[in-house]
């Protein structure tokens, strides 16, 4: 199958919380059909009592956390699908406020498990969010693999809490299983069948590491088992020694995350499939899977825009991010069996944000659909705040352009058969998904204007490219249009404006350096369009953007209406180096800090034991001249001024591997293995567009 860009959108996608008219009639069709797999059968001998279990998981992205972002409106999609999840959540992990309230006692046999984003706190896995989970959950996804295993055994705790109303795992157990286990790529490989005799004892507890998880789960499974072995079905008569409180038939499973969540998912995915086939093996029902000696059926896997970026990750250039327990080969590979939906976002150049396509070298499973979306990272997956940067002008958002993925992505779900009930749901969970007519219509208009709407998903990222690139020539600072003269610039606040002047004037810069390259290749230079794929080098992207660079270039006012409004600008605010505030909390706080250094200095100065002395030196407040008058200015306003900001991923460095970052780049795309990036230079030419190359 082919990737696709996203279709236009229909206008009733502003009906989403009206079930008749959002979807279809045959789609209401479809989604009864799945629904009468939701209640218990009752009255008819044969089928007494009988039910369905539903699992539902959610993987936030890094940062997203649902708690911190009640107060700034900015929930991520992965939280918003979250809320119109009906059952029983996990508790402790979110305030009560937000658990399931409509007809509850109806879907007592549902459960949902919500994980935090990394470099957000979330204590049942011990992440605290301070000063060194922080930093490296967002440098390098530290606690990712706790989240997994956390997960893994809530889905355990589901079906014993169903029986016994209890979990059966508790907090003292599951920190011994993150200080005891791994997961990787090896560890799952034992998982299931017949190991051979052990060579040596080494290791905890007398295990070896790669065995760890199969003991340790083994031992869980089993404890499971004894508890709920009396709701079995008898081989004979068909029917468990105990109903209550109902003959359990088959487990659902669904899947959603967000950027780091969606790495986690995958990777969740694959082991809980692990899992379930390790619990048919222990059942004796080997070849099969289950939970708890159900069986078990994987419904749906959503997933928003992956980035891994575990460990050391692309931002270093020699590095994949596929470390840990997220190898690309194994690891995140999405099985076929399992419906799939990714949405990726065709505006992300962050070299840090490589995108890991479901495809394996450019192939998609006939149960996979990738969808190309406009927008950056965090406008597929939202986290941004409704009027961020000056893009939207409704307090809600409901003019985000991150609300489209999240109705794509529901509605796809839901017609799958994951039980997600917006309908049923509060009303501050349906106002989450409230999109304007208008939002709708700019997107629409610039769909319309895009000519690689499928194919190769390389191919389609390249025009979505081209077009971004040129939108910011149109709007470069020295232009004729420049970026501050557009609407959306006067309504972002200073700190937004700070980082979208700043990273606009480093635009110049590059700008400058790819015309003076271009100038020293001279014009016998073949320009031309790269092969599948490209090296960490930017020269290979600026042979191919040289094909279609021009000096003079006219942008429709579509085009610029769209990226102007609803496009975030992802690179502007993304500090990579310490020191430099991502955030307007944080930049207050570096303001205070000046304004501190700033009067202590003068102070010195009015000290009559110091004033008038020959050999006395007024010590340095170390501080700028432009950094004394935003501190002159922020003592008298208390607001964050106009500024120029640094820290971005930069274009030169001393440190090779972590130059070459800018706008004139393409985004990394893996596929499925780490040494295949789908858009190698030593690729085919067959596996390029022919007719995508303009007109140097």
């Amino acid at each position: 199958m082919n990737t696709q860009l996203s279709p236009s959108v229909n206008v009733n996608f502003t009906n989403v919380s009206l079930k008749e008219k959002f979807f279809g009639q045959e789609e209401i069709e479809t989604i009864k059909a799945h629904e009468n797999r939701e209640n218990s059968k009752k009255g008819q001998p044969k089928d007494s009592c009988t039910t369905n279990l539903f699992f539902g998981f959610f993987f936030d992205g890094t940062k997203n956390n649902y708690v911190q972002a009640e107060t700034a409106r900015n929930h991520s999609n992965v939280a918003r699908l979250y809320d119109c999840y009906p059952g029983l959540s996990v508790p402790g992990v979110l305030p009560k406020t937000t658990d399931w309230v409509t007809d509850a006692s109806q879907y007592t046999n549902f459960f949902k498990v919500y994980a935090p984003g990394v470099s957000s706190p979330f204590k049942e896995v011990g992440d605290k969010a301070d000063w060194l989970d922080e930093p490296f959950g967002a440098a390098a996804g530290r606690m990712g693999e706790r989240r997994i295993l956390w997960s893994l055994v809530q889905a355990i705790n589901n079906v014993h809490r169903y029986f016994l109303k209890v979990p059966l795992v508790q907090s003292p157990e599951m920190d011994a299983m993150f200080r005891d286990i791994t997961l990787n790529k090896s560890t799952r490989r034992n998982m299931t069948g017949k190991l051979p005799p052990m060579t040596s004892s080494f290791g905890k507890k007398g295990v070896p590491a790669d065995r760890m998880a199969r003991a340790v789960f083994e031992r869980i499974l089993g404890r499971l088992h004894k508890a709920i072995a009396q709701h079995w079905p008898d081989c004979h008569t068909g029917r468990p020694p105990k109903i209550s409180p109902a003959v359990v038939k088959t487990i659902y499973i669904s899947i959603f995350g967000f950027s780091r969540g969606a790495t986690q998912a995958r990777a969740f995915t694959n082991w809980l499939q692990s899992l379930c086939e390790l619990d048919a093996q222990l059942s004796g029902k080997s070849g099969g899977m289950s939970l708890g000696g159900f069986p078990v059926q994987f419904d749906f896997l959503g997933l928003f825009d992956t980035v891994a970026a575990i460990g050391v990750g692309n931002t270093l250039g020699g590095s994949t991010g596929h470390g840990a327990w997220a190898d690309s080969e194994d690891s995140l590979r999405v099985p076929a069996n399992i419906p799939c939906l990714h949405l990726v976002a065709a505006h992300e150049i962050r070299r840090s944000f490589p995108v890991d396509s479901i495809s394996v070298g450019g192939n998609l499973s006939s149960r996979h659909e990738e969808i190309v979306l406009p927008g950056a990272h965090s406008d597929i997956g939202c986290g941004y705040c409704p009027t961020e940067q000056g893009r939207g002008t409704d307090p809600n958002g409901d003019d985000m352009l991150s609300r489209i993925p999240l109705l794509m992505m529901y509605r796809t779900a839901r017609v799958g058969g994951v039980p997600l009930k917006l309908e049923l749901a509060s009303t501050s969970a349906k106002s989450r998904f409230a999109l304007t007519k208008k939002a709708i219509a700019d997107f629409n208009a610039y769909i319309a204007t895009c000519e690689v709407k499928t194919g190769p998903l390389h191919l389609i990222m390249r025009e979505q490219a081209r077009k971004c690139i040129e939108w910011r020539l149109w709007r470069r600072v020295s232009s004729a249009h420049p970026l501050q003269s557009s609407e959306s610039f006067s309504k972002a606040s200073n700190f937004d404006k700070n980082d979208l002047y700043s990273a606009a004037l480093e635009f110049e810069d590059e700008i400058e350096k790819f015309t003076e390259w271009r100038r020293e290749k001279g014009a016998h230079t073949l320009f031309r369009a790269q092969h599948r794929g490209f090296n960490n080098d930017h020269e290979s992207e600026w042979l191919e953007i040289a094909t279609w660079w021009k000096g003079e270039l006219s942008v429709a006012p579509c085009v610029v209406t769209f990226f102007d409004n609803y496009v975030h600008d992802s690179r502007a605010w993304f500090k990579l180096r310490p020191g430099n505030p991502d955030s307007e909390d944080k930049a207050h706080k570096e303001l205070q800090g000046w304004q501190r250094r700033r009067e202590l200095d003068e102070a010195k100065v009015r000290l009559p034991t110091l004033a008038g002395k020959s050999d006395y030196k007024v010590a340095s407040d170390r501080l700028s001249p432009e950094q004394r008058r935003a501190v002159d200015e922020y003592r008298k306003t208390k607001a964050i001024p106009r500024m120029s900001t640094t820290g971005r991923e930069p274009w030169e460095s001393s440190i090779a591997w972590l130059a070459g970052a800018g706008y004139l780049r393409f985004r990394k795309i893996y596929g499925g293995h780490d040494s295949v990036l789908l858009s190698a230079v030593d690729a085919s030419a067959s596996d390029h567009h022919p007719d995508y190359i303009a007109p140097a």
